[in-house]
C-alpha cells in the first residue's frame, strides 16, 4: 500500500514538473495573444495583419528573453516599430499612436 502510494506521489510529482516546464517554454505565445487581444480591441485588422503581428509579437518576446544587453533590446525595439509603421496604414498607425499605453505596450 505504502508503495501505491508513493509511487503516485512521485507521478503527480514528474506530472507538475513537467507542466510547469511547458507553461515557461510557450510564456511568449502567451503574452504576445494578450498584446494582441488589446490591440485588436483598439484598432480592428485584417485576419492576415492580425496573424502577422502575432507572429512580431511572438518574435518580440523571444528575441527579449534571449537579450543579454540594453543594446540587443533596443535593437528588438526598434525592428518592432520599424515593422508596425510599415504593416500598419497611415490611419491605423494613428491610431496606435495616440494610444500612448497601448503603443508602449506593444513596442517594448
Amino acid at each position: 500500500m505504502k508503495k501505491i502510494i508513493f509511487s503516485l506521489l512521485l507521478f503527480f510529482a514528474f506530472s507538475t514538473v513537467s507542466f510547469a516546464q511547458e507553461k515557461k517554454s510557450g510564456e511568449p505565445k502567451m503574452l504576445a495573444k494578450l498584446e494582441l487581444n488589446e490591440f485588436t480591441k483598439e484598432i480592428p485588422l485584417e485576419t492576415n495583419l492580425e496573424n502577422g503581428l502575432y507572429n512580431l509579437l511572438v518574435y518580440k518576446h523571444e528575441m527579449l528573453a534571449k537579450a543579454t544587453s540594453d543594446k540587443e533590446k533596443a535593437e528588438v525595439y526598434e525592428i518592432i516599430k520599424n515593422k508596425l509603421s510599415a504593416s500598419l496604414s497611415t490611419d491605423q498607425l494613428k491610431k496606435l499612436m495616440n494610444n500612448k499605453n497601448l503603443y508602449e505596450n506593444i513596442i517594448q
